[in-house]
């Protein structure tokens, strides 16, 4: 409401909505920090309030959501939170010719497993504030080429003293050529890009540059391939002896004085992606390696990922999804992180939702106002390190209620 009074101008765009939803989460969940021993196990009960202002027109488009989330255990009452997740983007059309586009994201977020579907990697018992920003510019050069340009800076801020905070810039070229003169639709691709990793005395710094090609098969898949090479050139400070030794009561020890400690490699990146798109199925696979944070690890590490996600609508109002990832976290130290890291994840989660209530094209997270949904995750964390393994069951019902305003 406010924003209507604010800015009444939208009111009178040519789509616009204030969206309110309301989501109730009842869990269980066997193993809350997927440890191998010590399992905490408990119920959990989160309540989501969000509300969401999207606005699109001819040339412009605006889509700002927030959330508030209430996390209550049952028995472990000493680890109920809020949390709060922002969510903002904008795009323009100057010109037929050129477009410019931003987003923008902030997180505040308790749960252990808030990164795993996306890293494989689980955060013990730490709040994590994430800051995410994005700018691109797209410009066609002429009929068959495409040029962009994009700025990313990433932000982790870890509300604990045992983790390091982390940033990150990006900065990406890319180029897309249409090569239907030999391949109908079939498109070139080419991407470079430089990426600035930095934490408490460390500093990594990444290239990369790929090519590849996208093209639809038929009607209902589309595939997309790139693969290159990267170097990476990694710098460290740590503590060395100076062989002068002091001799107390107490013992003996030696003087240390700081030192940075640099490395450089290369290896491969890439990443590939096939899509179904039928009437009442859709199906996707894609698989990639690359360089990423590791968040809560204090560095960064290889990571190599695949993830496949199918939906079935058995009626219009019915429909049964499954989805599972498998990821590699790899790092040796002093490498891309002062400890090496090796990580294997794999996880596995089908669910059936029933939807009803008006739909939502455009805009809105979630196509239908209203659903219910059953759900199963299976997860299996494997620390090649330690050689120990951590698994998890969660079971989850959830319910969800969005009704638009000034539409």
């Amino acid at each position: 409401m406010l924003a209507a009074i604010l800015l009444p101008s939208l009111a009178w765009a040519d789509d616009f909505r204030l969206l309110p939803s309301i989501m109730q989460t009842l869990q269980y969940n066997d193993n809350i920090f997927i440890t191998p021993t010590a399992k905490v196990h408990d119920f959990i009960s989160t309540t989501t309030g969000g509300l969401e202002v999207y606005e699109a027109r001819e040339q412009f488009s605006l889509d700002v959501s927030g959330q508030l989330r209430e996390n209550l255990y049952e028995k472990n009452t000493g680890a109920d939170s809020t949390d709060g997740v922002g969510n903002g983007s904008v795009r323009y059309s100057v010109n037929p010719q050129l477009s410019l586009s931003g987003s923008a994201s902030y997180s505040h977020v308790s749960t252990p497993d808030q990164l795993l579907l996306t890293t494989g990697l689980v955060l013990n018992g730490v709040t994590l504030d994430t800051s995410a920003y994005h700018a691109e510019a797209d410009y066609v050069l002429t009929e068959k080429t495409t040029a962009s340009l994009s700025y990313d800076y990433g932000m982790l801020h870890y509300q604990s003293s045992a983790f390091t905070d982390q940033t990150t810039n990006t900065g990406t070229l890319a180029f897309s050529h249409d090569l239907g003169q030999y391949v109908p639709q079939l498109k070139g691709l080419l991407n470079m890009s430089y990426s600035d990793y930095t934490l408490t005395g460390q500093d990594i710094k990444n290239y990369e540059a790929t090519t590849g090609f996208s093209y639809p098969l038929e009607e209902k898949w589309a595939v997309q391939v790139t693969a290159g090479l990267r170097r990476t050139d990694s710098s460290f400070e740590t503590f060395v002896p100076t062989g002068i030794f002091f001799v107390i009561p107490a013992g003996s020890f030696a003087q240390l004085v700081e030192q940075t400690e640099s490395t450089s490699g290369w290896g491969g990146v890439g990443q590939g992606a096939i899509s179904y798109q039928g009437e009442v199925t859709n199906a996707s696979f894609s698989a990639s390696r690359g360089l990423a944070p590791a968040a809560g690890q204090n560095g960064t590490v290889e990571t190599t990922s695949f993830m496949l996600s199918a939906d079935r609508r058995f009626t219009y109002d019915l429909h049964g999804t499954v989805s599972t990832g498998f990821f590699i976290n790899k790092s040796g130290a002093g490498q891309f992180a002062t400890a090496p890291i090796n990580f294997e994840t794999i996880n596995f989660a089908p669910a059936l939702r029933y939807e009803f209530g008006h739909e939502r094209p455009g805009g809105s997270q979630y196509a239908r106002d209203m659903f219910v949904e059953a759900s199963y995750t299976f997860t299996r964390i494997e620390n090649k390190e330690t050689n120990t393994t951590g698994n998890r069951n969660l079971f989850m019902i959830r319910f969800f209620a969005q009704h638009a305003l000034l539409e």
